[in-house]
């Protein structure tokens, strides 16, 4: 059985440019908020910021002064086992349950556990098929 939550995600869009995520990252130290995950990516002339913090109220009041645009969106966090094949085998669950999974990042080490960020369909589904394992 999955540890799973939903929580919120900050998604943090301004215009791309050189040092962004430096200003980014040193807003929130400066902010005193702790990042738990993070996606960033270059969409042409966007830059997107997907952020789970210590403290999501610091990180809007963090960000607003870089110029962007600061939202949060309901995701699914999980702790799984970090084997071969966890993924694929919730993946599957979740395909055959007809839930969309729009968006997901992820961290792994050598840990007993990875954690997943998921943007999805139906996210209380989504909680009720991880617990169920």
């Amino acid at each position: 059985m999955a540890k799973a939550e939903i929580r919120n995600e900050i998604l943090f869009k301004a215009p791309t440019r050189i040092g962004l995520l430096a200003d980014v990252t040193g807003a929130l130290l400066a902010a005193g908020v702790n990042i738990t995950a993070i996606g960033a990516y270059d969409k042409g002339d966007t830059a997107e910021f997907l952020l789970l913090t210590s403290d999501n109220r610091l990180t809007g009041e963090a960000l607003a002064p870089l110029g962007g645009e600061v939202g949060l969106v309901p995701v699914v966090v999980a702790e799984l086992d970090n084997r071969p094949g966890e993924l694929a085998a919730i993946a599957r669950r979740l395909a055959d349950a007809g839930i969309n999974v729009e968006q997901i990042h992820a961290t792994s080490t050598d840990a007993p556990t990875m954690t997943i960020v998921m943007l999805t369909s139906d996210e209380i589904r989504v909680i009720g098929i991880l617990r169920d394992e």
